[in-house]
């Protein structure tokens, strides 16, 4: 047999097996369901009021249950044993020409009073934020104490994307894929209680109509006087 048409047969060959692959990750899809759902994890901040005095003392309660329907309640997932990256970053708005982002951390003006979970310092504005799984809730309470004057807020973040299990995800499929897509905390039923405040201490403003991001929802601002 001539080079040639070694060549060609061993062409042949390999195209026969490449659509034989292609056609087997096409069943193995077909039989995949993957999903990427985004959710809500509440917070609770009280007492809500915009002006605090120093020496008052902010509460904050975390308490939801393993099992979260999603943002737009299409289906439900369970979170067993599951880490959620929750964190918070605490600043102080003194930078008009700065966004939020751009502002000082000032995690220091506050003292931190753990009773279940807890917040743990690690940086001038950033803190980890540690849940207590309860078996069936995440659960987290704690209290801060302002220590100084200013105008601050306080985010309430999330990082989490591992999939978790979908409970009533669609019936025909061998597999399902309980992704995760851009999550965040909602601080007082999502209230934008006093957002006033970014435009009027930074150079940020958020959009807080009713079809707005769940992101901008996830802040506490407030001032603190003598």
């Amino acid at each position: 047999m001539g080079t040639s048409k070694i060549i060609k047969k061993a062409g042949l060959i390999a195209q026969l097996l490449s659509l034989l692959m292609l056609a087997s990750f096409s069943c193995a899809d077909e039989d995949t369901l993957y999903l990427s759902k985004e959710f809500q994890l509440p917070v609770e901040v009280m007492p809500q009021k915009e002006i605090y005095k120093v020496g008052d003392t902010i509460i904050v309660n975390i308490n939801f249950s393993k099992i979260l329907s999603d943002r737009e309640n299409t289906i439900t997932y369970l979170f067993e044993e599951y880490d959620f990256g929750t964190s918070v970053r605490i600043v102080e708005l003194i930078d008009k020409s700065q966004p939020l982002g751009g502002q000082p951390g000032a995690i220091e003006s506050f003292q931190f009073i753990n009773q279940i979970g807890g917040i743990y310092p690690f940086g001038s504005g950033g803190g980890e934020l540690e849940l207590v799984f309860t078996g069936e809730n995440y659960v987290f309470s704690g209290k801060m104490i302002v220590k100084k004057p200013g105008v601050f807020n306080i985010s309430f973040l999330c990082d989490f994307s591992k999939p978790a299990i979908a409970l009533d995800a669609p019936s025909g499929y061998k597999n399902i894929v309980a992704g995760v897509g851009p999550s965040f905390t909602l601080v007082n039923s999502g209230i934008p209680f006093n957002y006033h405040l970014f435009p009027k201490y930074t150079a940020s403003q958020f959009d807080t109509s009713d079809n707005s991001s769940s992101q901008a929802r996830s802040f506490f601002p407030f001032v603190v006087e003598e």
